[in-house]
């Protein structure tokens, strides 16, 4: 597991909710699957930890979402640091990946200087954790309380993986 990099956080929200996002104002939010692109200079896995795990501070956009009554972390997508892309890069592919419909304009996007609209994305339609691995080469995947999963998605499906 590397400690630097990049990550998308999958959650579920099981019915719809009207939450406030601090400064972005009150927003409804409707059931289905979200699909939030961060980053962590250091300790990555502690940083994922903490959007599935129960606070009460909020410190980010995505922390009001997590703790929203109905809210179900499914997992993580980490990609290292020096995997050769940027986390507004990553952030298009997932929006590309799910034809992500934006939510809230500019969620978890405040300093955002490559003109990302967020880097929150909906999904009214399941969305796979393994699935979302797809976009990224060397990506792996954290989930609650599970280990760090690195797939061989090259070989995944086909039959001659034996896991």
């Amino acid at each position: 597991m590397f400690d630097a990099g990049l990550y998308v956080f999958l959650l579920r929200l099981k019915s719809p909710a009207t939450l406030v996002i601090g400064a972005l104002g009150e927003h409804h939010f409707p059931a289905g699957w979200y699909m939030y692109t961060g980053s962590a200079r250091k300790s990555l896995p502690q940083r994922v930890t903490r959007h599935w795990s129960l606070k009460t501070t909020r410190h980010w956009h995505i922390d009001h979402l997590t703790t929203a009554l109905d809210s179900e972390p499914v997992g993580a997508v980490v990609v290292p640091i020096g995997a050769g892309i940027s986390e507004c890069d990553l952030n298009r592919r997932v929006g590309a990946m799910v034809a992500g419909q934006v939510p809230v304009q500019k969620f978890g996007a405040s300093d955002c200087r490559a003109g990302c609209p967020a880097h929150l994305y909906f999904s009214g339609a399941p969305v796979s954790l393994l699935g979302l691995a797809r976009v990224h080469e060397l990506a792996g995947i954290l989930m609650p309380g599970a280990d760090f999963w690195q797939p061989d998605l090259q070989t995944l499906g086909r039959g001659d993986d034996p896991r």
